[in-house]
C-alpha cells in the first residue's frame, strides 16, 4: 500500500489539480509525505526529484549502495546522473564506492562491471569537474596496482576511455 502511495506522489501535481481542491491538498499532502518515510530509498528519491528537493535526494543517495548487479536498481544510477552537475563531489564519492576492492583477483565479469563504474568516475573527474590531473593520478595508481591482472587490464581498456594511454 505504501509503495503504491509513494508512486502516486510522483504525480502530485496532476493529482492536486484533478483530484482535490488546493485547500484539501494542503491538508492531505503532509500526511502523504509522512507515510513516504516508510518506503524504500529509491522511491523516496523519485519523489524528492519530482519535488526538486535535490538536497534530500543526494542525502538519500549517499546512504544507498552502488548497484552491484545489472538487475539491481538502475534507477539509482539514473538519479545520480541527474545530480552530477549539482553535487559533483557527492556523486563522485557514490560512484567511487561502486568500485569496491580493486586489489583482489576476481572474475572477468566483475572486472567488466568495475570498468563501467570507473568510466563513470572518469566522466565525473574529466567531463564534469574538469580535473584531468586528479583522474590521471587515480587511474595510474589503479592501473599500476593491477598490472599482473591481464583480464582486469583488458576490460578496463575496452570500457574506460584512454585507459591504454595511462
Amino acid at each position: 500500500m505504501i509503495l503504491v502511495l509513494a508512486q502516486h506522489i510522483v504525480l502530485m501535481d496532476t493529482f492536486e489539480k484533478n483530484a482535490c481542491k488546493t485547500e484539501e491538498w494542503k491538508k492531505y499532502e503532509p500526511r502523504l509525505l509522512k507515510k513516504m518515510k516508510d518506503t524504500g530509498k529509491t522511491e523516496q528519491m523519485k519523489i524528492h526529484m519530482d519535488r526538486k528537493e535535490y538536497d534530500s535526494v543526494v542525502s538519500l543517495l549517499s546512504k544507498c549502495r552502488y548497484p552491484q548487479y545489472n538487475w539491481d536498481s538502475n534507477t539509482d544510477i539514473r538519479i545520480a546522473e541527474k545530480l552530477e552537475k549539482r553535487y559533483p563531489e557527492k556523486v563522485l564519492k557514490w560512484y567511487h564506492s561502486g568500485l569496491g576492492n580493486l586489489s583482489s583477483n576476481q572474475k572477468r565479469e566483475e572486472y567488466a562491471r568495475k570498468a563501467e563504474v570507473m568510466a563513470k568516475v572518469r566522466h565525473m573527474l574529466v567531463d564534469v569537474m574538469n580535473d584531468e590531473t586528479r583522474w590521471k593520478k587515480l587511474a595510474a595508481k589503479v592501473k599500476n596496482d593491477n598490472l599482473r591482472r591481464p583480464a582486469f587490464q583488458q576490460e578496463f581498456a575496452y570500457t574506460v576511455p584512454g585507459w591504454e594511454a595511462i
